[in-house]
């Protein structure tokens, strides 16, 4: 046996029963000088620094580095150490389907002590802040910033344009936000540590920017998660800054995603199906489903300002008819230890620029969305252009601005692409 190989079993021991490594790839050592392959015709992969034994200095550790994705130059396994970071329930339905994020966690149910730091050069290099891409509920790096069915995604605009680009995946889709809060901690002090840089932009989308906000507010530092002003520039995109009840406001949705099979989660704990009652308690938003520990943590009540019709009140408030049982949105906002409201009286950094970006196009398909008022499909315009709670400086708000686009058009398509690149000429001149 190699002496590579003898160090890969010993990693092999550290990791938790159900976790050791999966694949049948070649273990590279982290401190190799072996250049990764040039996938974008750009020499300039940046490499490890040689990896200590101890974790004396670092909540964290890279336990393995892969150089075959698809899509980056390589894609490290990232072990967090803090307390809270704990393994997450998971469902079918919200199990990962893509084999090369399953294949670098090791597991389609990781833990959530495991994250993914994803790495594209820069095709032309320039004076510009590496940038770091987070995911939204029920993605992951490939499936937001690469390409989807629609669009290639913002990763190669933004490569294009001169910029180090880095992505988190997130080991649960619709993990706790206080974890992956802790996490994005972790892996921006990984891009410091391998870029050798005092500066980043971030870029998130939806569900991702509640855990930016939690770290950028400086609410993680009694887990080794405190922020230390790393952070430039913050651009969101249809990011929900008042929250949202879009769950509790249509049953058609949930109904969508029983028959569907949809990685969402729904208001009811059981539901009339073909004419019988079944029991949705897993698929539902509430703790004891489990599945979605992060999604109670986003609810805010819009009924003051837009009301919720009559056939979705019971829904709403809670209670029972003769198509659904419902605990109400109260009741899920209380099992979300009420984030939102915390975050509404912590704002960020006020150093930090903060650029916004909203759809009002609310058809995915010809399907429509969230119909009460104008917005993505499923965030209101309002929530995410609410910056009340989160920029205490009205000269931090750089941008505002809304496009016809969807919540998922936001990462994918052209004008939203051309907008994030138009926000960061000012760092060119």
């Amino acid at each position: 046996m190699s002496f590579w190989q003898k160090i890969k079993e010993k990693i092999k021991k550290w990791l938790p029963v159900g976790q050791e490594e999966k694949t049948d790839m070649e273990f590279e050592p982290l401190n190799s000088d072996i250049p990764a392959p040039d996938m974008t015709k750009n020499e300039s992969i940046l490499h490890l620094p040689p990896m200590t034994s101890t974790r004396t200095n670092l909540p964290y550790q890279v336990m393995e580095r892969y150089h075959d994705s698809r899509y980056w130059g390589w894609t490290e396994r990232i072990r967090g150490y803090q307390d809270r970071l704990a393994q997450e329930n998971f469902i079918p339905e919200i199990e990962c389907k893509d084999e090369e994020i399953v294949r670098h966690f090791g597991s389609s149910q990781p833990a959530s002590y495991y994250v993914l730091l994803h790495y594209l050069p820069a095709s032309r290099k320039t004076l510009q802040n590496p940038v770091l891409l987070v995911h939204g509920a029920g993605h992951h790096a490939n499936l937001s910033w690469c390409e989807s069915s629609m669009e290639k995604g913002l990763l190669y605009s933004l490569s294009s344009s001169g910029r180090d680009v880095f992505a988190v995946s997130f080991a649960h889709p619709h993990g706790d936000n206080w974890q992956q809060a802790i996490q994005l901690s972790n892996i921006i002090r990984r891009i410091k540590e391998v870029v050798k840089t005092d500066k980043i932009d971030l870029i998130a989308h939806s569900k991702g920017g509640v855990p930016v906000w939690i770290y950028l507010a400086g609410l993680c530092s009694s887990w080794d998660a405190q922020y230390q002003g790393e952070v430039e520039r913050y651009v969101m995109l249809g990011t929900p800054n008042r929250g949202l009840d879009f769950p509790f406001r249509h049953l058609f949705p949930n109904l969508s995603v029983i028959k569907l099979g949809i990685s969402a989660p729904i208001a009811c704990d059981s539901i009339m199906y073909y004419g019988s009652y079944i029991d949705t308690t897993k698929q539902s938003i509430y703790r004891d489903g489990g599945g979605f520990p992060g999604s109670c943590q986003l609810l805010y009540r819009w009924d003051d300002k837009y009301p919720i019709e009559m056939q979705s009140k019971t829904l709403y408030d809670g209670g029972q008819n003769m198509f659904f049982h419902s605990r109400g949105i109260d009741a899920a906002i209380r099992e979300g230890d009420h984030l939102m409201e915390k975050l509404l009286s912590s704002p960020i950094d006020s150093e930090i620029e903060v650029h916004i970006l909203a759809g009002n196009k609310p058809y995915f398909n010809g399907v429509r969305g969230e119909r009460d008022a104008q917005s993505d499909g499923l965030v209101f315009v309002d929530s995410v252009l609410f910056t009340d709670g989160i920029a205490t400086s009205p000269n931090q708000v750089k941008r505002k601005d809304v496009l016809p686009l969807n919540h998922l058009e936001l990462l994918y398509h052209p004008d939203a692409h051309q907008w994030v690149l138009d926000g960061f000429l000012s760092q060119c001149d």
